[in-house]
């Protein structure tokens, strides 16, 4: 049994040295986009990309530790089988396939952390199959956190920004204010004496908010699960209040330019959405935590009480 289990262990090491020593030449080999990938962004490229990609790209880090007991069970205790080998080839080719892209191409830095993360849990799915379960839900989240901003400036829904802008624009007027839209196109005569020329586009109108609303949601779905019944309205009141509040922040922020200026609306605009969001998330969580319950048994523990029946 001892023996066996040294074996085991020996396994382990060389596919971990492995996945290690693949996961680097990967990145040698396409070092431009990890350069670019990795380089410490300027407040403007901050702004541009919105604090919130980091904010949830730290929040997946820090889940992989808090699920690491469970994690590095799978890893020692994880066999090999073809479906789990097939589909690590499979994601090992697009990753890389991928981050050649983003190297020859230079793409944008969200797509480009997106590359290195793909082809870390790529190949960490070739070597340890199904351990990868939970990477591979958080590199999935990662990505709808990286992609559901894009989706909304596809022309397909390009609706989303103008609807929002309709609806804003016209609750402003009712209140009075001198303000008119032209598509997404806003002028605001601000009682400073000059006029304000601004647009709503697809992340005015709540694209990344929405984005990290499901990413999170998702991350929460992972540790604690309500009934079927409850979370379908839970999903439904998190999008619904998620765009409320960014709804909210677009009159706050017209408002702030009617009233003191533009430089008054474009701080409104940079950093509102970093209180506002925060706070109706709370109040969701709250909410949330009442319908949902935490899995009895997550697998480390299942992993445990196989090996001490053996034992027995």
């Amino acid at each position: 049994m001892r023996r066996s289990t040294l074996r085991q262990n020996q396994n382990t090491a060389l596919r971990i040295s492995l996945w290690s020593a693949c996961t680097l030449l990967t990145f040698w080999i396409c070092s431009r986009a990890l350069v670019n990938a990795i380089s410490v962004p300027d407040y403007a490229s901050l702004k541009q990309n919105g604090f919130y990609l980091w904010a949830f790209l730290f929040l997946c880090v820090a889940w992989v530790y808090i699920k690491r007991s469970d994690i590095l069970a799978a890893v020692y205790n994880s066999r090999t089988e073809a479906r789990w080998t097939f589909l690590g080839i499979l994601l090992t080719g697009a990753s890389v396939a991928l981050l050649y892209h983003v190297a020859v191409t230079s793409s944008g830095l969200p797509l480009s952390l997106f590359a290195i993360g793909f082809v870390i849990v790529a190949q960490f799915t070739l070597f340890f199959g199904k351990a990868s379960t939970i990477p591979l839900m958080l590199l999935g989240l990662f990505g709808v956190a990286v992609s559901f901003p894009m989706l909304f400036e596809n022309s397909l829904l390009a609706p989303f920004s103008r609807a929002t802008a309709v609806l804003s624009i016209s609750t402003l007027q009712l209140s009075g204010m001198p303000i008119t839209l032209d598509g997404v196109t806003v002028t605001l005569h601000s009682l400073l004496g000059y006029s304000i020329l601004t647009q709503i586009d697809t992340r005015c109108a709540g694209s990344d908010s929405l984005a990290i609303f499901l990413a999170i949601f998702g991350l929460m779905l992972i540790d604690r699960k309500p009934q079927n019944k409850a979370l379908i309205g839970l999903l439904v009141l998190g999008v619904v209040g998620t765009y409320l509040q960014n709804f909210a922040r677009l009159l706050l922020l017209f408002a702030a330019g009617y009233y003191y200026g533009s430089e008054a609306l474009w701080i409104v605009h940079d950093y509102l959405s970093y209180i506002l969001f925060p706070f109706w998330f709370l109040i969701f969580a709250i909410i949330y935590l009442k319908y949902a319950q935490k899995h009895s048994n997550p697998p480390s523990e299942r992993i445990r009480g196989s090996e001490r029946t053996v034992e027995l």
